[in-house]
Parts: C-alpha cells; structure tokens; sequence
C-alpha cells in the first residue's frame, strides 16, 4: 500500500492543479494543532478589526480554525468549491482565491465586529458567490450547470450570510461571497 500512496502524494503535492488545492489544505490540517500549542497567541495571527496587528491576519486567518469542528466545517466545502473553481484554470483559481481571501479579509479589517475573526469560510463562501456568479453573469451552459449544482449542494450556506450573535463571523461569510459574486461579475465584459 505504501508504494502506491507515495507517488499518489508526490503527484497531488507537486503537479498541478492539484498541489494548488492540497498546499492550502495542508496547512489548514497543519495550523490546528500548531493553535492548539500556541493557545491565545495564535489570536495574532486572526483578523482583529481596525488593529494594526490585526492585517496580519488577512493573510493568515483563513489557515486557522478554531476547533477541528470549525476546520471540518470548512474542508470539504473549500476542497469542493476550489476544484470546481480550478476547472478554470491554474491561473484563475489562484487569481480568485487571492482576491477572495484578500478582498473578504480587508472587508472584515474595515467593517467587522470586535472579537479574533479566523478559518477558512470567507474564502468558501467567496467560491460559492464566485461559482453561483460564474453561472448568473456568463451564462455558459457548462457554468450554467455548474451554478445550479452548487446551489443545489451548498444552498445552506445562503443561510450563514445573515447577521448572527454567535462566534461565527457572519462577516467574513458577507464579504466573501460579495468579493466572489463581483469577481465573477468583473469577467462577464
């Protein structure tokens, strides 16, 4: 068995466009128990609003998660969403995942609540909007179908964009799926 999960790794980690959804992934799995270790100085490393310390993370929060509940929640969606982002390319998968991640990250910077925003949603629910956009202003068939499948599949998420009380950071869901929707928007001239 070894002999054959070896190349099977070497190949999704070094070729791509796979090793541009396992990287990410990687780190997601690697970050948890690394917050676990680090406990309330991992904190530095999520996006505190309207912080100086807290642009740092913009580029770091969407790593962290806050429990492995929190990091199972965002996984399979990120890992879904973003193959289905990267059957338009390399390029356009990374080009969206920054611009998502960034755009989502400064938005939340700027406009959200107090508290230590982290995980991985921002940019799931940027592919979502970006996904469901893809179909609504292209109007391909391919992103037609693809549009439909995911409102299908992920519809439920529709329901995070709403404003909450909880530690969920309802924010970061907003923004993400607004900076997916005008990225995919952004393509349609």
């Amino acid at each position: 068995m070894p002999e054959l999960a070896l190349p099977l790794l070497r190949r999704l980690f070094t070729e791509k466009p796979w090793a541009l959804l396992a990287w990410p992934v990687l780190a997601m799995l690697v970050a948890l128990p690394a917050r676990w270790l680090l406990g309330h100085v991992s904190q530095r490393l999520a996006i505190v609003p309207r912080t100086a310390g807290g642009l740092v993370g913009v580029a770091t929060a969407p790593f962290l998660h806050a429990s492995l509940a929190h990091l199972v929640a965002n996984l399979p969606p990120f890992v879904v969403l973003g193959a289905l982002v990267l059957r338009k390319g390399s390029h356009r998968f990374v080009e969206t995942g920054a611009i998502v991640a960034l755009g989502a990250g400064l938005m939340v910077w700027l406009l959200g609540r107090r508290g230590a925003h982290q995980g991985a949603s921002g940019v799931v629910f940027g592919f979502f909007g970006y996904l469901l956009g893809l179909g609504i202003f292209l109007r391909t068939t391919d992103d037609l179908v693809i549009a439909v499948l995911v409102l299908l599949a992920y519809g439920g998420l529709l329901a995070g964009l709403k404003p909450a009380r909880t530690q969920t950071s309802w924010e970061a869901h907003l923004f993400g799926f607004a900076v997916g929707l005008a990225k995919a928007w952004w393509l349609r001239r």
